[in-house]
């Protein structure tokens, strides 16, 4: 929460998540920069730290009680800190064993994802990634796959989502290029395309193979990546069809294909600001704390 107009968002997407999956805890957490208060100001005005941070928790908690039931406000904590917001942030999430990271975007955010991203590549847990003036439906999932390990996961998580709201449909999308070099195989750049194709369909085939799917509305799409850039293919993707998320692995690589979950999934979080997208890591698989701390 950063106590702008975007938290209202966040909580139009939080009443319809905790209520589905039964949530115990809510944690509502908010960094403040580090309060710089001279000594000598100190000494006459003890108190002015605390009642800063006390009137934080106040305008988040009414927020709060104003717009969340009764029943999600009585599992619900306020927690403000001082300092950086990721190490903050990636120390909270460690301590309380957090599930679920949402934090919210704004429409006109600056910074290019610095926090999403260094949330992203850190934090144990799923990150769900909010605009500002997205409107919390359910009813199209969209996962870029390239059939690594990282993309069963957000699969996995994207069927798990999907199985709660009846009527969801799955759209797996997979960006497929052709290779420098493919003339000399005595192919046209068509040919050679319509061979990477073929392949994606069997990697498919057996990728959702050691899924478990059944029941799920899913469909498959091949995009051919022309521009040397699937993130483009992706988002493009998204414009058009407009699903209520996208689930993204947050690392992953194969040979046949053009999607590399890992710097792309970096420029999609860069990029995309006005899809919700949720980023998906196994629990308790983050890069290390002290591995930040030199990023920062």
């Amino acid at each position: 929460m950063d106590t702008s107009d975007a938290d209202r968002t966040l909580l139009r997407f939080l009443e319809v998540i905790a209520t589905t999956n039964e949530t115990k805890e809510i944690h509502f957490f908010n960094s403040i920069s580090e309060i710089k208060i001279p000594e000598e100001v100190l000494r006459d005005f003890p108190e002015i730290k605390d009642k800063a941070i006390e009137e934080r928790k106040s305008k988040i908690s009414t927020l709060v009680k104003n717009t969340l039931p009764k029943n999600l406000q009585d599992i619900s904590s306020y927690h403000i800190k001082e300092g950086a917001p990721s190490k903050a942030i990636l120390k909270f999430v460690d301590k309380h064993n957090i599930d679920l990271i949402m934090m919210g975007r704004h429409k006109n955010f600056i910074g290019g994802g610095v926090l999403s991203n260094r949330l992203a590549r850190r934090a144990a847990c799923n990150l769900f990634i909010i605009p500002e003036e997205a409107k919390p439906t359910v009813n199209m999932l969209h996962v870029p796959c390239d059939f690594s390990k990282h993309s069963k996961i957000a699969m996995e998580e994207a069927i798990k989502v999907a199985r709660k709201y009846p009527g969801v449909k799955i759209v797996c999308q997979n960006v497929y290029t052709v290779p420098g070099g493919y003339h000399y195989s005595g192919k046209t750049y068509e040919e050679f395309a319509e061979v990477m194709r073929a392949n994606a369909e069997k990697d498919y085939k057996k990728f959702m193979s050691e899924i478990d799917h059944e029941g799920v509305d899913l469909e498959v799409v091949y995009s051919l990546d022309t521009n040397d850039n699937p993130v483009t293919d992706i988002i493009d993707f998204a414009h058009e069809n407009n699903p209520s998320a996208i689930f993204i692995g947050v690392k992953g690589r194969t040979s046949t294909t053009a999607l590399f979950i890992g710097s792309r999934a970096e420029q999609l979080i860069q990029y995309n600001n006005d899809i919700p997208m949720m980023v998906v890591r196994p629990k308790g698989q983050n890069s290390g704390f002290i591995d930040l701390i030199k990023e920062i």
